[in-house]
């Protein structure tokens, strides 16, 4: 547990710092003063050092991430209250396009971070389904548990998708094993992470339809390496994937909450992705690899979003003062970003309640 939660707290600062610097590298590029860097979220509790360009960088209380501080972001140049930053390194006192690219590139950011990973992924290996003709010419091919049906014999013994098992030669030598077994305690011997262990599992005599006694899927897969001069198209194609299919989901998710439907997708905060991530720690290094290519795709598509206090509702707000050929009251912005804020903390406290009821 402790190790999850250590492994869990390093994803989420690599997925927030890499947004972070996304920014911070950027409004430096564009020569905007960054007043501090934190680690973590405040209160701030050490003063780490001040580099020469008098960005702080400090560590704060919850280690849930962290943020940078642009000089003059909440404040445009021009406007009562803004004049302190018409200096030439306030982020007000930059043009509408620079300020874009600053708030645009912390979600840049996550997607490289995404390419990043499942390039690595390409290249040490990724798992590809096999079909039983195929099989033959990879004889390689693993029988893999591919899905468990909630609430199962598989899913109560602590099965998961992705295991492999091991002792038997094809998949139909398995199923009819499970099936001369039906009733009975079936022990299994299972690969994870590249450890076998054994396992055991009471199956039903009466499964419900489609399931099977013990409520698993099986399949064949092999893992799939990427030449090194491969691997970035591979790992170019493999985000792209994820993206779309993000964007789709997202699109799906919006609609059903105006049509007040039944969410087709669950909603993870917090407690929900330390779960996942105690999942995916169990399946390997490139699973963890692959988990935080979706987080981050994740974290840069909600950010893009046009809502008050995340990056694309910044981002809108300077499309309207282009349009309006006029700055918006720095009050205004600063009220308006604010309650967006507070409301997404509302949600994400919601969502978080949520992923505690669904674990008791």
């Amino acid at each position: 547990m402790l190790l999850t939660f250590f492994i869990f707290l390093i994803i989420l600062l690599v997925l927030v710092l890499s947004h972070e610097a996304g920014h911070f590298f950027t409004a430096r590029f564009f020569g905007v003063k960054v007043e501090e860097f934190g680690f973590g979220i405040p209160p701030r509790i050490l003063s780490l050092w001040r580099d020469a360009k008098g960005t702080l960088y400090s560590l704060n209380l919850l280690p849930f991430g962290g943020f940078v501080k642009i000089f003059g972001e909440d404040l445009p140049a021009g406007e009562a209250g803004g004049n302190e930053v018409s200096q030439p390194g306030s982020f007000g006192s930059k043009s509408a396009p620079k300020r874009a690219v600053i708030l645009a590139s912390g979600v840049l950011a996550n997607i490289l971070l995404a390419f990043l990973a499942l390039t690595l992924v390409s290249g040490l290996g990724v798992p590809q389904a096999v079909s039983e003709e195929e099989s033959s010419a990879y004889p390689d091919a693993k029988i893999t548990i591919m899905d468990v049906a909630p609430d199962s014999p598989a899913a109560r013994a602590g099965i998961m998708p992705g295991d492999q098992i091991s002792g038997f030669q094809k998949m139909e030598n398995v199923q009819d094993f499970i099936k001369q077994n039906q009733g009975k305690n079936i022990p299994l011997s299972l690969i994870r992470g590249g450890k076998l262990f054994e396992i055991s599992a009471l199956s039903r005599q009466n499964p419900p339809e489609g399931e099977g006694p013990l409520g698993i899927a099986l399949g064949l897969t092999r893992v799939k390496k990427s030449p090194w001069y491969l691997a970035p198209a591979d790992g170019a194609r493999f985000t792209w994937e994820i993206l779309k299919g993000t964007i789709l989901g997202l699109l799906d998710l919006i609609q059903s909450l105006f049509k007040k439907e039944a969410l087709p997708v669950e909603v993870a905060g917090p407690v929900g992705i330390f779960n996942i991530t105690s999942s995916a720690i169990n399946l390997g290094f490139g699973t963890l690899l692959i988990l935080i290519a979706v987080l981050s795709v994740n974290l840069a598509l909600i950010n893009i979003l046009p809502f008050p206090g995340l990056d694309g509702g910044r981002l809108f707000f300077i499309l309207i003062e282009s349009l309006r050929g006029k700055r918006i009251s720095p009050k205004t912005s600063a009220l308006v970003h604010s309650l967006g804020l507070a409301i997404l903390i509302i949600l994400m406290l919601i969502v978080t309640y949520h992923d505690i009821a669904r674990i008791f």
